[in-house]
């Protein structure tokens, strides 16, 4: 038996025994092992997630995700999926208050950066803060065809990511208003609302 799985076997049976603590420590010993922190590995008692959020708590494993989130929920975040322009639940509110991400609650977008493009889905001219986000090249449009994506690079989208949890978000775009000329386009799906006057910023 390894030294790690001896070590899990016999502190979970501890009465009081603190997981997050215990996470921490086997999640230092699997960074020098050269093993991807964000996996949930196993140690033949239980699952523990080593992927965790900025303010302590695990994010979610796919597992959990299925029965937290709708199935639209779980398609958009986990499975780059979109949903139907103008049925989004804040593809027209414009109330004030802060997006979130449904999957980890990071705060993403400002309502006073949201306004109405038309495109079917909740638009902001920019993020909180640059950091929150990832942006990653989406060629999903061309498939696997070469051809067609030499022929059409205008065709390479960029996704927009949670940069806490990797949730898929939507895509962003050059044709958004002045000051930042972005059109961040947002599925509903992916964000949650919070109303208020004061804007949030953890």
């Amino acid at each position: 038996m390894s030294p790690l799985r001896l070590i899990a076997r016999r502190l979970v049976n501890i009465p009081n025994f603190n997981n997050k603590r215990f996470g921490s420590i086997l999640k230092d010993q699997l960074v020098l092992k050269r093993i991807t922190p964000s996996i949930s590995t196993s140690f033949g008692i239980k699952k523990i997630n080593f992927c965790t959020m900025a303010d302590g708590g695990n994010i979610p494993t796919k597992e959990e995700l299925s029965t937290k989130l709708t199935p639209l929920q779980y398609h958009v975040t986990q499975e780059k999926g979109t949903e139907r322009p103008f049925t989004g639940e804040y593809d027209k509110k414009f109330d004030e208050g802060t997006y979130s991400c449904i999957v980890c609650g990071q705060y993403l977008f400002s309502s006073n950066t949201k306004y109405d493009s038309g495109c079917g889905w909740p638009a902001f001219n920019d993020v909180l803060e640059k950091g929150r986000i990832k942006l990653l090249p989406d060629t999903s449009g061309v498939g696997g065809n070469l051809l067609l994506l030499i022929a059409n690079p205008g065709r390479i989208r960029t996704e927009v990511q949670c940069s806490r949890c990797s949730a898929h978000l939507g895509h962003v775009f050059d044709d958004g208003p002045k000051p930042t000329g972005k059109r961040y386009c947002i599925n509903s799906a992916s964000i949650s609302f919070l109303p208020g006057g004061k804007e949030k910023s953890t």
